[in-house]
């Protein structure tokens, strides 16, 4: 799947945006595990990064509107398409 990602510096403003989205619909928790992520710690590499977003997104069931789950779908495909890109799994 192809995103409208291009850049990593993209993709983050959309995370950012993303968790604004989920604690606007109440999703408090997953608001704040990926706020965290973003923000809260020190990441060696941005490949780990993506790798805890990639686990923060699959674990993300709630019951979403549409248009919520096809954001965190796409960033979640984002993830997955840039790791792969650095060999990565």
């Amino acid at each position: 799947m192809k995103t409208r990602f291009k850049t990593l510096d993209e993709f983050y403003k959309a995370v950012d945006a993303l968790t604004e989205r989920l604690v606007a619909q109440h999703h408090d928790d997953e608001a704040k595990r990926l706020h965290s992520l973003m923000h809260e710690i020190a990441w060696t590499t941005g490949s780990e990064l993506l790798g805890e977003l990639i686990l923060a997104f699959k674990e993300m069931k709630g019951k979403y509107s549409s248009e919520l789950t096809k954001e965190i779908n796409e960033c979640r495909e984002f993830t997955l398409h840039h790791r792969r890109i650095l060999g990565l799994k």
